[in-house]
């Protein structure tokens, strides 16, 4: 960078702004500022500036409109264009690339503004751009590199790049990042030796390094590649990006690992629906259950259609909704990414824009926002848990509809959940599972205590923060028992299957009125799984599952890990009684016999 040669900084943002050259001046490079595009401009005649920082938003204009003025000046058009903007304008960079951004670079409103900015001044303005590995800020490849390593590649480079294109026999979810601290979706499309072609909403130029972050059964591999093709099929929603990587032992594992996959198609759920066409296997299986079980094959069937490896259009609208609500704003919550969905909704990390805050969006799922059954429980979730006032629950800060969009904000958990635990440890049988164990006991004694029963009490839903406190989550499925033994109304609730037939009490299978007892058995099985490492009963199918449940003896805690207590698999048996009077009958008593074990 020439000594004379400035960096012209734009933001509306006073203190951002005086934040930013205080850095840039600290490291070495002259910086002009301005707040407003006349003000730039008036700068830009007077001065000579090699690289210009811009916002989205200016005092008297907006950074495209200044990024297009400059376009079409050609004494200026050559200055490196960069925007620098907070994370809910991210939606954007496909426009400002399509415009001639150099970067776009995105912060987050609590992140180290200083190091990312600064760092990718140096490699943009630096003859000599190094190569690091993560975690440090991506450096970018110029799309004709590519081109002079094609004609000095080796035999084996060239067998690499003439591999044919593997489409992934499952669906493979991934991360993408440009700067390994903000991560993303996407989705495999396909895979060769070379390199990914990836769905995604995260975009960029030809050549830009991304970190790609891959779940393996091992742990999450992150390796580096390069954009070799951008196919933007709707600016909104996402984009078909192409990329290039090295050839390394993490990308042989990921090649392998993804190559290598078994068509989940074929297993005999997603096959072959047992719930419509399959004669039950066990002949003695409870009049009840086949009656409930009749009732309900339809949406049972949908319901575990959806959620296998297909790839129809219902789903693929659902990515695509939860996609476009990333930088969206709705209410007094921006939307900054996509963390997750499940059966009511997703869920995405949001940053409240008043209270400045990072909180938890729950967005009601896009499928099932126009049945009014399911919007009314979503709303009863949210006053449900607007009750519960507990450490151990997580809380509800507001809901709200916008845009037809119906959504709460809540308390936003970083961190894993009880699912998790069981998947790196296989189990847990140490002091720490007893104290997980007596922790839920307690919170759902307080729940009960409100006479709500939450009917969905599994591993996924035990969430541990990083301060390794436990949080109760999604009571979407939650009913209030108000003491009396009447049937909930049809109209209460959709029909079907409630909760996760790996967990399910008998009462709940069978339909009967719930009370903390369900709850109390759903816990036992849940801890049943973390201490066991596996569920107490398992099957090739739903119905042969919740068979289980309700006829076969319960295999003791104590045969599956020898290492526990007989009396920790005592009270787990209890729990799991098929009848609810042979249970216990509250939490208390549970609590009490937990804590002898612990002295």
């Amino acid at each position: 960078m020439n000594a004379k040669s400035y960096i012209l900084l734009v933001n509306r943002e006073k203190k951002l702004l005086k934040t930013v050259c205080k850095y840039l001046i600290e490291a070495g490079y002259p910086v002009l500022t301005a707040s407003a595009m006349s003000s730039a401009l008036n700068l830009l005649s007077n001065n000579s500036v090699a690289l210009i920082i811009c916002d989205s938003e200016l005092e008297d204009s907006d950074g495209y409109e200044f990024l297009g003025f400059l376009k079409h000046t050609p004494i200026l058009k050559k200055i490196p264009f960069v925007f620098f903007v907070p994370i809910h304008d991210q939606g954007s960079a496909g426009k400002a690339f399509g415009m001639g951004a150099a970067d776009f670079i995105v912060y987050t409103p609590d992140g180290e503004i200083s190091k990312l900015l600064i760092d990718r001044i140096g490699e943009m303005l630096s003859p000599n751009r190094a190569v690091e590995r993560v975690p440090a800020p991506p450096q970018e490849v110029p799309p004709q590199s590519f081109t002079h390593h094609m004609d000095t590649i080796s035999n084996a480079e060239k067998d690499r790049r003439g591999s044919e294109r593997i489409v992934p026999k499952q669906v493979v979810n991934i991360e993408l990042s440009r700067d390994a601290a903000l991560w993303l979706p996407g989705q495999i499309i396909n895979i060769s030796k070379m390199g990914l072609m990836i769905e995604t909403s995260l975009l960029g130029r030809l050549g830009m390094l991304l970190y790609i972050r891959v779940p393996l059964p091992t742990g999450n591999c992150v390796i580096e590649s390069h954009i070799r093709h951008i196919s933007i099929n709707n600016h909104q929603l996402s984009a078909e990006i192409g990329v290039e990587t090295d050839s390394s032992i993490e990308w042989i594992e990921i090649y392998n690992y993804i190559a290598n996959l078994k068509d989940s198609v074929k297993k005999p759920l997603a096959k072959k629906s047992p719930l419509i066409d399959q004669e039950p296997v066990e002949k003695k299986i409870n009049e009840d259950m086949i009656i409930r079980m009749d009732e309900n094959r339809k949406q049972l069937s949908n319901q575990l259609l959806n959620n296998s490896n297909d790839s129809g259009g219902g789903k693929a609208l659902e990515i695509k909704f939860y996609r476009s609500l990333v930088g969206k704003q709705l209410g007094n919550y921006k939307a900054v990414s996509f963390i997750g969905a499940g059966g009511m909704g997703g869920v995405f990390k949001g940053w409240d824009v008043v209270l400045e805050r990072n909180v938890a969006l729950k967005v009601i799922s896009y499928n099932l926002s126009s049945i009014e059954s399911y919007r009314d429980m979503f709303v009863k979730e949210a006053r449900l848990v607007s009750r519960l006032n507990h450490p151990n629950i997580a809380q509800i800060y507001y809901i709200d509809q916008m845009d037809d969009v119906l959504y709460f904000a809540m308390e936003l958990i970083s961190g894993g959940t009880l699912s998790d635990i069981i998947k790196d440890r296989n189990n847990l049988n140490t002091a720490k599972g007893l104290e997980h164990f007596i922790t839920i006991c307690r919170t759902l004694d307080f729940v009960s205590r409100q006479n709500i029963v939450h009917r969905d009490i599994k591993p996924a839903n035990i969430m541990i923060d990083d301060k390794g406190i436990l949080k109760v989550v999604d009571f979407g499925v939650s009913i209030v028992n108000d003491g009396t033994t009447k049937k909930e109304k049809p109209e209460d609730l959709p029909k079907g299957l409630v909760g996760s037939p790996l967990y399910a009490s008998p009462d709940s299978i069978l339909g009967r009125p719930l009370d903390c007892r369900s709850d109390i058995y759903s816990l036992g099985a849940t801890f049943y799984h973390v201490f066991a490492g596996v569920p107490p009963f398992d099957g090739d199918y739903v119905e042969a599952i919740l068979y289980k449940h309700l006829n076969e003896e319960l295999i003791p805690l104590k045969k599956k890990n020898p290492i526990l207590s007989s009396e920790l698999s005592d009270i787990i048996g209890k729990m799991m009684e098929k009848n609810p009077d042979d249970r216990y009958q509250d939490y208390q008593s549970i609590i009490e016999d937990l804590n002898v074990l612990m002295h």
